[in-house]
């Protein structure tokens, strides 16, 4: 339930030389299940603490600057972005 509520709010996916695009969250979950893409969680910690995020995610530390070094340094395998969209 918890992944379902994270993944239902906007996702986008990074490839290199491509520009970034919205998937559907059963697009995503596909991509996650066959190791085809790796998800990262711009949510903060306390959102994250109370609600949950999707395994194997990468946690990074800020939804708006954080350093690139928090990205994995697969550049092949593309990135899915998730978060709440909360103001």
């Amino acid at each position: 339930m918890r992944r379902a509520l994270l993944l239902s709010s906007l996702l986008a996916v990074a490839c290199p030389k491509q520009e970034p695009r919205e998937l559907s969250v059963a697009e995503a979950a596909q991509r996650f299940n066959a190791g085809a893409a790796t998800p990262v969680d711009a949510n903060t910690p306390e959102y994250r603490d109370a609600a949950g995020w999707v395994p194997g995610a990468v946690l990074l530390s800020d939804f708006a600057q954080y350093p690139l070094s928090e990205l994995p340094t697969d550049k092949a395998r593309p990135l899915v972005f998730y978060c709440t969209s909360r103001m």
